[in-house]
This record gives C-alpha cells, structure tokens and sequence, in this order.
C-alpha cells in the first residue's frame, strides 16, 4: 500500500532536482529536503524533518560510487538491501575492529541493538523486475550492501580494503545516518543511488553526477507507481 506521506531526501539540491522535477507535481504527499553532506548533517536534517513532516516512508537518493566488484557502472542503479557504517571502529595492528567487535552499540530498540549494520525496506525481487521492466534499458538495477563512510575511497588501496571488509555494491557519506534515524523513529526507509563513479583512484573529470541523479530519480518514481499500483 502507498503510503500517505512520501519523504524524499538528498544530500545536495544537485541530487534532489530530477526527483522534485520528475515528482513534485505527481502528488501532494511527497516532500522533498536537503540534508546536506555527510552523516552528522544528515542525521540532524532527518530527525527534524521527521518530527515536522510525519513521514510514513523516506527515500534517500542521490548519486554513489560502484565498488568494481559490484557489476555495476556510470548511470547504473543500486537499491540498498542494508546500510554499514563502513568505518565506525578500530584500526589496530591485527586489522579493523567493528563497533560489534568492541560491543559498542550505536542504538537500540525494543532489545535490539545496531552496531554497524542497519535494515532498511527494499523491494522484493519481483518489485525490481517490474522497477527495470518500467525503465527499460536505461540503466542495470541491483539491490545490495550499501557502505557509509566519513573518509570516500578515493585510491584503490582505500576502495580494496573496504570491498574486502563488507562486500558492498556502493558507497557514500550518508546512508546509514539516515538509516538508523528512521529505524529509530520507527518510519520506513529505502536507499537508491544512481551510480556517478567507480571507487578507487581518484579521477573527478570521468564523473557522471547528473546522469546517476536522473537514474536515481527515474527508479524512485517507478517504485513509487508500482506502490500505487498495489494500494
């Protein structure tokens, strides 16, 4: 079933425009913000925009880059299956110690406790089939670990070392941050990323940032129709 009010966040007003472009006048239970970059400003943006909006469900978009062991490429697209808090932890001599391994919780409800993984809401199988089916072949679409980081993999040793840790299709500087503060506030949470770039050494002039946001932005809205389509 749709829900009643749609929450559709980005990093950027750059991330957000093909989406209020390509939905804001579709219905009026979709709002649309800016949380700004990084994982505190996004975590702050999300739990106030929460708590004034009421949001039954909050889709985060933007663009990410692909990990090469992901499969994927420019413009591809990714639907996050779970969220990682990639480097909350310790480097030691003996290798990288997760906020699990240190029996650091970041939070807990209802006896539950999240360390560096948090569950989001992601399609079904059959949901993305009908989500590729809708777009064509515009773009590949794979639903995967996401990984949050405060430090981007901008060398190949750094994107090696954390594709061997967590095994993951993309990465960016936010997911897991608002992730967490909608598993919290007890409301729905998706990810979609438009992939923009690869991990690993840096070269921004290859970058595809407009073309992974209009991907993102096309396959939030074919979600949102087959949810319309199911109410």
């Amino acid at each position: 079933m749709l829900p009643q009010t749609i929450l559709i966040i980005a990093a950027t007003e750059g991330e957000l425009s093909p989406a209020r472009e390509l939905l804001g006048g579709s219905a009026e239970n979709i709002s649309f913000a800016a949380t700004g970059a990084g994982k505190v400003s996004t975590a702050i943006s999300t739990l106030e925009l929460t708590r004034q909006l009421r949001p039954e469900w909050i889709i985060q978009l933007g663009c990410a880059g692909a990990y090469p062991g992901s499969g994927l490429g420019i413009a591809d697209v990714a639907i996050a299956n779970a969220e990682i808090f990639a480097d909350e932890g310790v480097e030691t001599p003996e290798g990288f110690l997760s906020m699990r391994d240190l029996e650091l919780p970041q939070a807990s409800r209802d006896g539950e406790l999240i360390f560096n993984k948090v569950p989001v809401d992601f399609p079904t199988t059959e949901t993305i089939q009908e989500i590729r089916s809708s777009l064509g072949q515009q773009s590949r679409i794979e639903a995967g670990l996401f990984c949050t980081v405060s430090l981007g993999s901008g060398t190949d040793a750094a994107s090696l070392r954390t594709e061997e840790r967590w095994n993951p299709l993309v990465e960016s500087m936010e997911g897991a941050a608002a992730a967490l503060v909608a598993w919290r506030q007890r409301v729905r949470f998706s990810e979609i990323r438009g992939i923009s770039n690869m991990t690993g050494d840096r070269n921004r002039e290859s970058w595809k940032i407009a073309e992974a946001c209009e991907a993102a932005a096309a396959a939030a809205g074919a979600w949102i129709e087959q949810e319309k389509t199911q109410a």
